[in-house]
């Protein structure tokens, strides 16, 4: 079969095939005509002259005599570019002087029949032989003619435009003109209501052909009935009628989406298996209505917790399935369960009736506890009745061990915000102290957490933590507050008024709070900004650089000072020590202790070059021996820090410390 759209094309092209192939055969004949007016004339021209050339001529000198009447021939003809007698070899007489040499044969038409269009073009010249007589005697003369070709293309160009034109253009443009008409009024609406009944999904607009329009309004009469009918039978297949959530078939569908899309982004999703506590009580206390209800207030409240993307579905009587993807980690995930188990654990007045009902929660992930929906479901059901078995009102993980890892980090979690709120964390000052005047300049602020049960925790067990979870950006600003607070202190004790080193952390800069959050600390505390320093490693620098310089400018501008800490561990770059306001470089433990070896001395000499050509502070760190102290000292290093000078000290020693270095 072939299409209207198709067939239209294949009508006009014919036509247009047709006409343009009379058209080519009226060209070239037309052509030719002319073609064989022009040779006539030529040759009319060239027998007319010969004639009164032979006519005239008694002698050899008499041809000669003919130059002057030959130019008036060329002057008057537009055909002529120049004119020639010849006798035997030689050129007797010429209009043109650079004439000198009879032409060669081969661009020579002798012929006046028969001359194609193309000859006529591309050759220039045209002879004709006559005889005159000398005493009786009878001899030959040459009259060679030689073109303008010039005169002869303009002639066939206009000619040939003229006819382009008329013959050409004109009916092209009427056939184009019939073809958008065609097009508009036929081609198009047939075309879209084909669309339509394909796809189904934008109506088209009025025709203007009666005939059209008729059967575009059946179309959309037909189609508007099947489609709410098929989206009727769609629902009643797909959704639960008590709830109104996606039943068993619609999980499974969706199920088997999301498990394609995992397999190609090679990610992970979380299977939910909920099923409600003590709900059968509920049914033969109160009766199944009372049930129900209570059920379409249960699916309710979990998809007011739920996000849109996510999935949940009534599997039986009081289970429920929810699928939960796209969670930044296990934590996030835990959160989002408990805000579940939260919801469903509150009190419900159903018809009068307060209801208290509990959840228990399995939790099985793709791909690592199954690779279906079946396996998934079955160790997600397995999980929840251990959650049950446990006490219910809980959630369980099928891996043991994932379990015990979330459980773990909910509880690192919990006791890192129990500790701010108890007072638990303390800061430990380390002295900086100037190589040149071995004088105490300043301090850095060191987090310290002292738990109740397991004594000093170190840094690197509960600051990842602190990070992963978002909760540094708490407890840095409590670190600043904290630091800001103990300079002002010391400072209208008498103590000393050095300035103090507080630690930002990434999360804790890209807060979009930060700006604010610091103004406060300098407000609130009434530190100088002169004697604050914030100290933050090269991580700032690599991400969202604009922001960052943004930020750190507005730092600047309140004339805090900013180190970078730990140079030349990570990404280190010339390039944003030239764009970022630091005033400076800290170097890390580990180049100190190799300023033995050839390499850590140049290193270490490099750093403290570059900051001297930046002018830029130099703080060495890890400093734990005089040798190393003398080498800083001999290359030029401004301060060091470490337990060669001191170890970091809670703020009662550090007084004691510090007073060594400015007695009362």
């Amino acid at each position: 079969m072939i299409s209207i759209n198709r067939y239209i094309i294949a009508a006009l092209v014919l036509i247009i095939s047709i006409f343009y192939g009379l058209f080519i055969s009226f060209y070239i004949k037309d052509q030719q005509q002319k073609t064989d007016l022009i040779v006539e004339n030529i040759r009319q021209d060239l027998s007319e002259t010969a004639y009164i050339i032979s006519s005239e001529v008694e002698d050899l000198d008499g041809l000669k005599a003919f130059k002057s009447f030959l130019n008036r021939k060329v002057a008057n003809t537009p055909l002529f570019s120049a004119m020639s007698v010849s006798y035997g070899s030689k050129i007797i007489s010429t209009t043109d002087s650079v004439i000198t040499q009879i032409p060669p044969s081969s661009e020579i038409i002798s012929k006046f029949r028969n001359v194609t269009t193309k000859e006529l073009i591309t050759h220039k010249i045209f002879e004709t032989r006559s005889r005159f007589y000398i005493q009786d005697q009878v001899h030959w003369f040459t009259l060679i003619v030689y073109l303008d070709h010039d005169y002869i293309h303009h002639h066939y160009f206009e000619s040939r435009l003229n006819f382009f034109l008329f013959f050409g253009i004109m009916p092209l443009l009427i056939l184009i003109v019939l073809w958008y008409a065609l097009k508009r009024g036929i081609i198009n609406p047939l075309e879209l209501m084909r669309q339509y009944a394909y796809y189904q999904s934008e109506v088209p607009t009025r025709f203007k052909l009666k005939e059209l329009e008729y059967v575009r309004a059946s179309m959309v009469q037909t189609f508007a009935r099947l489609e709410h009918e098929r989206n009727e039978l769609s629902r009643l297949a797909r959704t639960d009628n008590l709830s109104g959530l996606a039943n068993r078939n619609q999980l499974n569908e969706r199920l088997g989406w999301l498990i394609s899309e995992c397999n190609r982004s090679e990610s992970e999703f979380a299977l939910l298996f909920v099923d409600l506590d003590n709900f059968k009580s509920v049914n033969d206390s109160l009766g199944h209505d009372i049930g129900d209800e209570l059920l379409r207030k249960v699916a309710g409240l979990i998809q007011e917790v739920l996000r849109q993307y996510d999935i949940i579905a009534r599997v039986g009587g009081d289970e429920f399935i929810i699928v939960l993807s796209h969670y930044q980690n296990t934590i996030e995930l835990t959160h989002i369960i408990q805000r579940i188990l939260d919801r469903i654990s509150e009190l419900q007045i159903v018809q009068s009736h307060p209801v208290k009902v509990s959840g228990s929660i399995g939790v099985a992930f793709y791909p690592k506890d199954g690779s279906d929906t079946t396996t998934l479901m079955k160790n997600a059901d397995i999980a929840m009745y251990e959650a049950k078995n446990s006490g219910k009102d809980q959630c369980k993980f099928f891996t043991q061990a994932l379990q015990q890892q979330v459980i773990s980090e909910i509880e690192l979690e919990r006791s890192l915000r129990d500790g701010l709120k108890n007072n638990e964390f303390q800061l430990y000052y380390q002295p900086k102290i100037c190589i040149k005047s071995n004088k105490v300049v300043g301090a850095e602020a060191l987090l310290r957490w002292i738990h109740p049960c397991k004594g000093l925790v170190p840094p690197n067990e509960f600051i990842p933590s602190a990070e992963k979870t978002g909760f540094m950006v708490e407890l840095g600003h409590w670190v600043l507050n904290e630091a800001a607070r103990q300079q002002v202190s010391w400072k209208n004790l008498g103590i000393a008024d050095i300035k103090i080193s507080a630690n930002l952390s990434t999360v804790q800069f890209l807060d979009n709070r930060f700006d604010q959050k610091f103004s406060e600390v300098l407000k609130n505390s009434g530190i100088s900004p002169c004697k604050l320093d914030v100290e933050m490693t090269e991580s700032v620098f690599m991400e969202n650089t604009q922001k960052n310089l943004s930020t750190l400018a507005k730092i600047r501008g309140q004339n805090v000072s900013i180190s970078l800490d730990d140079f030349g561990t990570g990404y280190s770059s010339l390039a944003y020590l030239k764009q970022m306001p630091i005033n400076t470089l800290k170097i890390d433990k580990s180049f100190i202790d190799d300023y033995q070896t050839a390499s850590g001395a140049i290193f270490i000499e490099t750093i403290v070059k570059i900051a001297q050509t930046l002018h830029l502070n130099v703080v060495a760190e890890g400093v734990e021996e005089q040798a190393q102290l003398d080498y800083l000292k001999q290359i030029g290093c401004n301060e060091y820090q470490g337990y060669l000078g001191s170890r970091p000290l809670p703020p009662e020693e550090f007084e004691v410390f510090i007073s060594n270095y400015y007695p009362k």
